[in-house]
């Protein structure tokens, strides 16, 4: 009862107010908004996209472009990727595209000897520090810009089964330097996946993604160890962190850090902690 009548005397209020106001011209249309105003009432869905894509967390898709390189003694790969420059890459446009039609577009800026279409990858750190890449190149309707290279000398393409065909398939937890600016950290008490090799080295899991295991997400990569084809005594495990993860390249490492994909083509980096 006491809300209604308080509603009956708002809209005496206003209807009070209203009697007063001066009436517009019947010629006049109504004043349009200003700029100022419908950037209020609207918020340019562009600028907080932008916003959102400089955090650098969301789905990244990569790309990677091989040449034979006398500064590399063998081959130096470069890895284009969309991070930073949208907030979700999308997937299944990225999952249509063939290698002839990167390969067209790349030549642009790099003229090829093979191209490795890696995947769409859901980025697992809570705060991306690495710099905003540099201009970019169109593949397909994506933008895309180099943010990193590995070297990979004659010896060990020969050894790769996957890199001498051009793909990652075959190239299943080899690690590889990237030399790229990187700066993970991941927050205490956030979970974090990861493989420690037979020598001790342990991968940290920074994206996943469900080229092949369709259901993985974020809650259930501590389940995912069963289902990977792990060499022999690799271990995959998952646990809470009592303390921030930091991963980064700086001078101290020539800004180069080993990565290497399991064979599900989820994405790890080698840590220290």
């Amino acid at each position: 009862m006491k809300s209604r009548l308080a509603f009956l005397t708002l809209s005496s209020l206003i209807a009070a107010t209203t009697s007063f106001a001066q009436p517009a011209p019947a010629a006049e249309s109504a004043p349009k908004a200003t700029s100022t105003q419908s950037a209020i009432k609207n918020p340019p869905v562009e600028k907080t996209s932008q916003i959102l894509a400089q955090q650098k967390t969301g789905i990244v898709c990569t790309i990677y472009a091989g040449n034979f390189s006398l500064a590399a003694r063998g081959v130096r790969i470069v890895q284009y990727s969309t991070m930073g420059l949208v907030e979700n890459c999308d997937e299944e446009h990225f999952n249509q595209l063939t290698i002839a039609s990167i390969g067209a577009q790349l030549r642009a800026v790099q003229q090829p000897l093979f191209i490795i279409q890696g995947a769409a990858h859901h980025y697992l750190m809570d705060v991306n520090l690495a710099s905003l890449p540099k201009p970019f190149v169109r593949i397909g309707e994506l933008k895309m810009s180099p943010v990193g290279y590995a070297d990979i000398r004659i010896r060990d393409l020969l050894l790769n089964k996957g890199l001498r065909q051009g793909s990652i398939v075959g190239s299943e937890y080899t690690p590889f330097p990237l030399t790229s600016n990187i700066h993970y950290i991941w927050n205490i008490g956030k979970p974090v996946h990861r493989l420690v090799a037979p020598n001790g080295d342990r991968y940290v899991m920074f994206g996943y993604t469900n080229r092949v295991l369709k259901g993985a997400n974020k809650d259930n990569l501590s389940l995912i160890g069963p289902l990977l084809t792990l060499p022999a005594n690799w271990k995959y495990e998952s646990y809470l962190i009592d303390r921030t993860l930091t991963i980064k390249t700086d001078p101290t490492n020539d800004f180069t850090l080993n990565i290497l994909f399991d064979d599900a083509f989820n994405m790890y980096i080698q840590s220290d902690d």
